[in-house]
């Protein structure tokens, strides 16, 4: 089956044209792929409004961007936007000695998204491979913006729900950010992928306000969407200040899922802090979660759990330089030992060119032995 899915999938790439993160976007507007990222697949502000307008520059639109059909309720693109991301690594992973692996690839991606009309677009990808395995669809949602005529957009699909606050998909490391990734017990509630819908509204005073109802098991659950009865509730309020260079924000979230005849309750809060300057991007967050009963027992426990993301962003020539560096660090403290992550990354990486990045990178566990090295490349076309 998979052999099936690898073809169809280099058979759809032939009958496009090549695209980065998403390169087709760059064709169509004839600009470098260092307008929006810096460096790819890291938004700059311009890259955020672009995705936040559904992939449209309102009024600079390419007049060869559609195909006339003389039908004024269909709106269909010239091209397919599809895109590849191939990520390769030498790695060394152990909690004693070194042992080399090539993981190459250790991620393929195939990705997509486009303007189905003036405020309606789309976005999917596919993750072909992770560590070897076939992990499938994971974003896959309708955008719709401007709804009744205001700041508001809405996504309904299948999305991650930390990303309002900080994409992973959009980070320069390896090294993924546990703190909206973790689980506790044999809850299957994360911050992480999930189906749902989710309504974000701008005001002038740089206020947003974000709402989300989600399933709250995840896309990896055995039942085909949600396992239960329950929705989840997510908020985030979030403001911008300083020419957009500082945003603080504060998340929310309730919600409970069932096991075994009974049910576990999970809350999350927290703030984030994002500070930019010319050189040099900070952001920080904090969350504490609790579980009533994690492990859906006949009698069950409290389980409190903090979690803290750390990172610094610096380009040493600024955004249009080639040289990039990283340091992250992830720290998770739980009532539960078997949750607790203190670790701390440091990544190196040059572009090669705008879509050829060589990435070096070193994470080490504070609290233990194991460390990891990974040098590699990440490519979109």
């Amino acid at each position: 089956m998979s052999k099936r899915i690898l073809i169809l999938a280099l058979t759809l790439a032939g009958l496009a044209q090549t695209a980065l993160a998403i390169p087709a976007f760059a064709r169509k507007y004839g600009y470098s792929c260092e307008v929006c990222h810096a460096p790819v697949p890291h938004l700059k502000a311009f890259g955020e409004e672009f995705a936040g307008n559904g992939y449209r520059i309102p009024d600079r639109e390419p007049p060869r961007a559609t195909i006339d059909t003389g039908d004024p309720l269909l709106l269909l693109m010239r091209d397919l936007p599809l895109a590849f991301r191939i990520d390769t690594a030498l790695a060394t992973e152990s909690e004693a000695s070194a042992k080399p692996d090539l993981q190459t690839p250790f991620v393929v991606k195939i990705l997509s998204g486009g303007t189905i009309a003036p405020s309606v677009s789309y976005y999917a990808y596919f993750l072909m491979t992770e560590d070897s395995k076939i992990v499938g669809l994971e974003d896959a949602f309708l955008s719709f913006q401007n709804v009744f005529g205001l700041p508001l957009s809405v996504v309904l699909g299948q999305y991650s729900v930390a990303d309002p606050i900080k994409p992973s998909e959009l980070r320069l490391t390896f090294e993924k950010y546990w703190i909206y990734k973790f689980g506790v017990g044999e809850s299957q509630i994360r911050l992480s992928y999930d189906r749902g819908v989710m309504a974000n509204m701008g005001f002038k005073t740089g206020t947003e306000v974000m709402l989300q109802l989600v399933n709250g098991n995840g896309i990896e659950s055995e039942e085909i969407f949600d396992k239960d009865k329950y929705k989840n509730f997510v908020w985030r309020i979030a403001q911008t200040a300083a020419k957009d260079r500082v945003r603080v924000g504060l998340l929310g979230y309730y919600g409970k899922e069932e096991g075994r005849g009974t049910t576990n309750a999970v809350r999350y809060l927290g703030p984030d802090l994002r500070l930019g300057f010319p050189k040099l991007t900070l952001s920080a967050g904090y969350l504490r979660r609790t579980d009533s009963n994690p492990f859906f027992a006949a009698e069950g426990r409290d389980c409190k759990t903090d979690a803290f993301l750390g990172e610094a962003i610096y380009a040493p020539r600024g955004e249009k330089g080639r040289l990039f560096l990283v340091l992250a660090y992830n720290l998770i403290r739980s009532d539960l030992a078997e949750v607790d992550y203190n670790r701390v990354t440091f990544n190196v990486s040059y572009l090669l060119r705008r879509n050829l990045k060589w990435m070096n990178e070193y994470t080490r566990d504070l609290g233990g032995e194991a460390h990891r090295f990974f040098t590699g490349f990440v490519v979109g076309f």
